[in-house]
This record gives structure tokens, C-alpha cells and sequence, in this order.
């Protein structure tokens, strides 16, 4: 294996000190000519020189590095989320960790654990499932972590950590509203795991719409999904049978497997059954299907979730520098006031928006 060059290398190859090199290299004030930084550059760039980011952190106090925990990447919308918060983060100059906890409170746990010993400088958090029904073990595991954590997408019922998502109880409305207008009246619903807050919601979004505007709903036509493709496949013959005359699929996924189980029986959309979706995610991964659906857009949401980090974090790093003693440090700690994510928190909940397609 090549050996790694080192500043002293590039310092040589230029003519130049050591600190010059490392004042120059990484943007810091010198009073050094035009030439030499020159000479500088162009002896890094033959030598192929990278920053070694662990001793920077030793410096600036920096990794660099920011983890997003996920429930299930196999998820299209947390993949796609995965993605554009990425490109939030590298327009930063941070770099990315993306961890999976299988919607496991016991998984998600030992991430944390993990990320957090790793020295991250932030970690963003979409609650396993498990953790939203045990919300006192998801604040523990939480207030555990030394760095900045933004809860996204799932929120807790009692605000107590910097969070973002969207109003899914909203969202719900506006499809059950939808299929109202179209004058529909026998309307089924696929839901999510309920014991998840984001899935409740929509569940009650949907349903007091339907009671606001006086019709009555069946509860033969509720159907307990739980986000994948097979659930709304399985749970359209049931309403179907039932019938209703359009669906509500609380994720596009499952309206994805409910209109392949409707092609089987030689239904059609919409002539013979509505169907909505939600996220409106599908035509990012070419599965488009002309569907309308309730859109929560990932890059707002990234867009947001990042925004409150990064400023957690330059508030975080501006305080370890600014020459705190470790005692001073430890005291602040207890008082809660370098934790202001937990002891003052912000939440800021976004408007979803119904996308009606272009033909269904």
C-alpha cells in the first residue's frame, strides 16, 4: 500500500513551513504570497494529499460526521430521505452515516450507543416503532447522547427533543375530503401500524373527515397494513368485497400492492375503484402509476431536519471553543444548558398536499 503524504510532505515538495502549509490548506488567515499558495496547492494535488480528518478533529473539534438512524431502508421513503439529506449534509461539507434499526428499540439502542462513541457531530432519528410505544426508553436512550438529535417524521406526543415531520392528521383529512368530493361514500382505508403516532394520525385524519362531513364509516373497510407492498395487496379483496368504492392507502407502497391484487381481478383504476396513496415518493424510483396521493415532500423535510441540526451543531462547537474549562463544561451540563435540543426544544411540523394525478 502507498504511503499517505503528510503535510511535512507537501511542506517540502513547496519550499514552505509546516504551519504554512496547514494555515493555507485549511483556509486559515497567513499572511502568504499568491505564489507560495500556489506552489502550495499545486504540490497537494501532485502528491495527492488528503486531510486527515481524525487529527483535525482534534483541533477544531469537528468530525464532520453526522448519522441519520432509519427504521427500514428498504422503505422508499426513508431511502429517498436517506438521500436528500445526504446531499444537505455534503453541500456542508459533512459526511453521512446511514444506520438501519429494523424498527427495533433494542437495535436502535445499540446505534446510538455506536454512532454516538463514534464521535458524531449530530444525529437525526426516526423512532423504531417499538420506541414510539415506549416513549420514556426512547427520551433515556436520547438524553444519553452527547451530540445534537433531531426526531424526524415519527413525532413523540410530549415535544421534549428538537423534532420535524409532517401534520399527518392533516394529510389524512385531505384524502378522505378528496374522495368525498369525487362522491364517493363507501370509502376503505389501509392503514399503517397504529401503535405508531404518524399512522394513528393519518388513521384519525382520515376518519374525522369522514364524520365532519356526516357519512358514516364501516369498519369492515378499516384494514390494518403496515407499510410494505404485500399488506395492501392482501387487504384489497377484503375491501373490495366489502364494497367500497374507493381506498385510502396510508403509503403509496401499499397502493402500489392494492391496484396489482385490482389488475388481477380485472378492476380498474379509476373506472371501477379509486385509490390514493401517500408520500408521494413512486416517481423517484419509475414506479409511477399516474396515482394521486398525499405528498410529504422528502427534500422539504431533509431540508428542514438539517437546518435545525447544522445550528444545534455550530452553537454546539462554537461553545467547546470558546476555551470552557472541563468543569465549567460538566456544570452547564447538568443545568441542561449545553443540551438545548432537549431542554428547550423546537418543533417544527410541516403542511403535507395532495397531488392529484394526471389521469386516475
Amino acid at each position: 500500500m502507498a504511503r499517505r503524504a503528510t503535510l511535512k510532505d507537501v511542506a517540502q515538495a513547496a519550499g514552505v513551513s509546516v504551519t504554512t502549509v496547514s494555515l493555507v490548506l485549511n483556509g486559515r488567515p497567513a499572511r502568504v504570497s499568491m505564489e507560495k499558495r500556489e506552489l502550495i496547492a499545486k504540490a497537494a494535488k501532485e502528491l495527492h494529499y488528503v486531510p486527515n480528518q481524525s487529527a483535525r478533529s482534534l483541533v477544531t473539534k469537528q468530525s464532520k460526521l453526522v448519522a441519520l438512524i432509519v427504521p427500514d431502508i428498504e422503505n422508499l421513503f426513508f431511502a429517498a430521505l436517506s438521500k436528500c439529506v445526504e446531499d444537505e449534509c455534503a453541500a456542508q461539507g459533512y459526511s453521512l452515516i446511514v444506520a438501519n434499526s429494523d424498527d427495533s428499540r433494542t437495535v436502535e439502542h445499540d446505534l446510538m450507543v455506536r454512532l454516538s462513541s463514534r464521535g458524531v457531530d449530530g444525529m437525526m432519528l426516526i423512532p423504531a416503532r417499538e420506541s414510539c410505544a415506549a416513549e420514556d426508553k426512547l427520551q433515556a436512550d436520547v438524553e444519553q447522547v452527547a451530540c445534537p438529535v433531531v426526531l424526524i417524521d415519527r413525532l413523540v406526543q410530549n415535544g421534549w427533543c428538537d423534532a420535524v415531520g409532517f401534520d399527518n392528521y392533516v394529510g389524512g383529512q385531505l384524502a378522505a375530503r378528496y374522495l368525498l368530493e369525487e362522491g364517493h361514500r363507501h370509502i376503505g382505508i389501509v392503514t399503517g401500524d397504529v401503535a405508531e403516532s404518524s399512522a394513528f394520525d393519518r388513521k384519525r385524519g382520515f376518519m374525522d373527515a369522514v364524520e365532519q362531513a356526516g357519512e358514516h364509516f364501516d369498519p369492515a373497510l378499516c384494514v390494518a397494513g403496515d407499510y410494505r407492498f404485500d399488506s395492501g395487496y392482501q387487504a384489497a379483496d377484503r375491501i373490495v368485497d366489502g364494497g367500497a368504492t374507493a381506498v385510502f392507502c396510508c403509503n403509496d407502497v401499499m397502493a402500489l400492492g392494492f391496484r396489482q391484487r385490482l389488475a388481477e381481478r380485472g378492476l380498474q383504476v379509476p373506472q371501477d375503484m379509486r385509490v390514493i396513496g401517500y408520500d408521494n415518493i413512486l416517481n423517484r424510483f419509475g414506479l409511477g402509476m399516474h396515482m394521486t396521493t398525499v405528498e410529504q415532500s422528502v427534500a422539504e423535510l431533509a431540508a428542514a431536519c438539517w437546518r435545525m441540526l447544522s445550528t444545534r451543531i455550530d452553537v454546539a462547537i462554537s461553545r467547546t471553543g470558546a476555551g470552557k474549562s472541563e468543569d465549567d463544561s460538566e456544570s452547564e451540563d447538568a443545568q441542561g444548558g449545553e443540551r438545548p435540543w432537549l431542554s428547550r426544544p423546537r418543533v417544527q411540523v410541516l403542511t403535507p398536499r395532495l397531488v392529484q394525478a394526471v389521469r386516475a
